[in-house]
């Protein structure tokens, strides 16, 4: 089952360089998707159960215009029963022209126990999954490089941490963005990002920021109690 919703871009949604940010980006789909959850009746979280983002993949075909309108299909695919399911986005301007596709790994969580917990069938079937996918072939894995060429600390702040008590998926990547030289902050030419989440930054921790280059960018890592939480891969 295919659900459908348009957003349209607020000031807030831009960077100085007048295009969507990517945490504007990743907040939007986020919002699209839980939309369809509402949509289904889907209310696990009232059982102290909750989805948990484990993996992001975004590819830009086209920026989009300032205060463009964003027309914005996703849908649930993956097996089931198992632990995690898969969400696929396509963006487009609304005259059938694509601006981004996506897909998200989410993860159903007992938040007590802190373990991944069993989706049901039925829960699994009320979203009407497809057998598409937005991408025809699995992102590649991110790796740890042998060495990181920098370490910074980060100054965790209490609004980065969300419902869950734990630093929010989107807060990484401005610690990656804030982590690059100032010459490669500035381009403007990235369309491929990459996100996976190995394991929650909570408050009370000192996280540090990680970074080495790679082919058309930058592979980053959130580092905790010297154990890699998160890596962010950011290409043209």
């Amino acid at each position: 089952m295919y659900y459908f919703d348009v957003y349209e871009p607020r000031l807030s949604d831009y960077d100085c360089k007048g295009k969507l940010s990517w945490e504007s980006l990743l907040q939007i789909l986020e919002h699209i998707g839980t939309h369809h959850t509402i949509s289904v009746s889907d209310k696990v979280v009232d059982n102290g159960i909750a989805w948990v983002l484990v993996d992001w993949r975004i590819e830009i075909t086209r920026q989009p215009k300032q205060f463009q309108a964003l027309h914005i299909k996703t849908w649930v695919h993956g097996k089931a029963p198992t632990s995690t399911v898969y969400r696929s986005y396509i963006v487009t301007d609304g005259k059938e022209r694509e601006l981004l596709r996506a897909c998200a790994k989410f993860a159903l969580v007992d938040l007590k126990a802190e373990k991944m917990t069993r989706i049901s069938e039925n829960l699994f079937l009320s979203y009407g999954p497809e057998d598409a996918a937005a991408f025809d072939d699995e992102a590649p894995r991110l790796r740890e490089p042998e060495a990181f060429d920098t370490v910074h600390a980060i100054a965790l702040r209490r609004s980065d941490i969300d419902y869950n008590g734990h630093v929010h998926n989107t807060r990484y990547v401005d610690y990656a963005l804030d982590a690059l030289p100032e010459t490669d902050y500035a381009r403007d030419d990235y369309t491929r990002l990459r996100v996976v989440y190995r394991a929650a930054v909570k408050p009370g921790s000192h996280p540090e920021i990680k970074r080495a280059a790679i082919n058309g960018g930058w592979l980053l890592g959130v580092a905790a109690e010297e154990k890699i939480c998160a890596l962010i891969a950011l290409q043209a």
